[in-house]
């Protein structure tokens, strides 16, 4: 009997030593002021406004003002192959002349958008539209750079020569078997490599602390008006995916160095310009998981949140109320100008939601964010809104409203001339609209710049049985990462326990939480009941049930991919 007790005390105390811990909740601090359920509540279809806006986009057929919104290209400028071209707006007019007249970010934004939530661009139609945008690799000049339009010279603004290279690597991690696009990935690589490598010289990183790079002097270059310093994010997160690609140390060191210059930043000395930030962030978290390394993930998160930024005070995530609508979660001018555009929250969503896989304890303020920002995100779109609250209305060569605006704004008095507009919209906002209309650039503000992105969001963001509780892919913006399990993560934002209906597919099933590293179902198929406590999130892994697993130092493994960075 005492031996039995004892064995009984032992395996209980056994149980309780060795138990893995939750991971403890890290929290963004504009997150935290973010209410848990945005209000009014509305959350669009992302994945039929996807679907619905490529449709639109790629109909060479479409009859109407301004239709069809798509070229073709014939110039063969730097490849003697056909090419496209899509308006930045409607109505555009330095788009008027067709041709090689239009920028890589709503041609390639398009096609990464699209072929996240599943359309192969590359058969479409019978056309391989993912190969012809190889046209926007500027061979013929010397840059060895994909830039935002086919002639354009590199050197003027970081995140113009760095953002449109991110769009196309993440096409050939979309897109794997296709040799020619690998090719001009590490020619773009390479050639941001040997960059990194003249901005550092003999110090121990590179000085990014510039406008852009001179590829000509092979020096920063300040403009005198601005900085750019987040464009070591953007240099890091394509070497890192050159790395993970094709391997070579020079990438590796290259993205490391570039890491260095943001983790040696003070963090009073925010760097955030435009869009590339983000993508630092994740990857500091990324690298910290799968590298080792200890980079300051929450500084650089927070740069990417609080507006607190040293060379464009303001640039973050909106947390407020504009008239009677939540703004919450939107990215943009948030001290200024308070004016949220599409492309950059579109792109900030897909940079962030991957990082809960490295570090599940940021899974209850990723959730909470999105939950937010999804709801806020429909402000951008013309079925929004009034007539007399938004610049184009008149245009009607959208009637399912699947292409919106550049961006939603609180209201017109904070300069850059929007006080024009006033008599013509209405007294209160929030407004949908752009810089064009106002400046005489184009005839409306509809913008497939910055609205070609939503696939990104559409990939994501996905509804479940009960309203307000989102399921959100962690894997499919993990651009290079390893996916070799559906991850999702769901935040209950009620205060009182929720339960779920998950699909899990036909096969047998673990249901793994990296957040409390317990199993929450085990060889389960089909549709499982899940109980989330209140005000919660969990991060699940689907594990095949025949799958063995083990444990690798801190990481819980299968085979040779990662379940848990964070195990133990």
């Amino acid at each position: 009997m005492k031996t039995t007790v004892f064995f009984l005390l032992f395996s209980l105390l056994f149980a309780v030593t060795f138990a893995q811990k939750p991971a403890e909740q890290i929290k963004i601090p504009i997150v935290e002021q973010m209410p848990s359920i945005p209000t009014p509540y509305k959350m669009k279809d992302w994945k039929q406004i996807a679907i619905r806006q490529d449709k639109l986009l790629y109909d060479h057929n479409a009859k109407g003002k301004f239709l069809p919104l798509i070229w073709w290209d014939d110039t063969k400028v730097n490849f003697p192959i056909r090419s496209f071209g899509l308006p930045s707006y409607v109505g555009s007019l330095r788009n008027m002349e067709k041709g090689n007249h239009y920028e890589s970010l709503p041609t390639i934004g398009s096609l990464v958008g699209a072929s996240l939530i599943g359309i192969d661009k590359s058969n479409y139609e019978g056309y391989d539209y993912v190969t012809m945008v190889r046209q926007l690799y500027n061979r013929s000049i010397g840059y060895n750079l994909v830039l935002n339009s086919v002639g354009r010279r590199a050197g003027e603004t970081f995140w113009y020569d760095i953002f449109p290279t991110m769009a196309f690597t993440m096409l050939v991690d979309l897109y794997p078997n296709k040799p020619d696009m690998a090719e001009v990935m590490m020619g773009c690589a390479d050639t941001w490599n040997g960059a990194v490598t003249d901005m550092k010289g003999n110090a121990a990183f590179p000085d990014f602390n510039y406008t852009g790079f001179d590829f000509k002097s092979r020096k920063g270059m300040y403009n005198k008006r601005w900085r750019e310093p987040d464009a070591a994010a953007g240099v890091a997160w394509l070497q890192y995916a050159a790395w993970k690609k094709f391997g070579g140390d020079k990438y590796l060191d290259a993205a490391k160095s570039s890491m260095e210059f943001l983790q040696q930043r003070p963090a009073r000395d925010g760097v955030f310009y435009e869009i590339l930030m983000p993508y630092g962030a994740c990857l500091a978290v990324r690298m910290n998981a799968e590298m080792g390394t200890n980079y300051d993930e929450l500084k650089m998160l927070n740069w990417c949140f609080d507006g607190n930024n040293s060379d464009r005070d303001g640039w973050g995530v909106m947390c407020e109320k504009w008239g009677e609508y939540d703004v919450h979660g939107l990215v943009g001018q948030k001290k200024w100008e308070q004016y949220a555009f599409a492309m950059n929250t579109f792109s900030q969503a897909a940079a962030l939601v991957p990082i809960v896989k490295y570090n599940p304890a940021y899974s209850q303020t990723i959730g909470k964010w999105i939950l937010n920002l999804a709801n806020a995100s429909r402000l951008f779109y013309a079925d929004e809104h009034p007539r007399n609250r938004q610049t184009s209305a008149i245009w009607n060569g959208d009637p399912d409203h699947v292409i919106c605006y550049e961006g939603v704004r609180k209201n017109l008095t904070n300069g850059n001339h929007f006080e024009s507009l006033q008599g013509v919209l209405a007294d209160k906002g929030p407004y949908a609209l752009g810089d064009q209309v106002k400046t005489l650039s184009s005839f409306t503000d509809i913008c497939p710049y910055g609205s070609a992105w939503v696939g990104m969001l559409a990939s994501i963001v996905d509804t479940t049985n009960v309203e307000k509780i989102l399921k959100l892919n962690c894997n499919a913006t993990d651009f290079f990462g390893d996916r070799s399990f559906p991850t999702f993560l769901l935040f209950n934002p009620f205060y009182e326990p929720r339960t779920v209906q998950l699909e899990v597919g036909k096969n047998s099933v673990n249901v793994y939480d990296l957040v409390s590293k317990q199993y929450l179902k085990k060889n389960v198929s089909g549709t499982v009941d899940l109980p989330l406590n209140e005000n919660s999130a969990v991060t699940l892994v689907l594990i095949p049930a025949n799958v063995k697993t083990s444990i690798k130092g801190n990481r819980l493994m299968a085979g040779n991919s990662v379940i848990d960075y964070r195990y133990k």
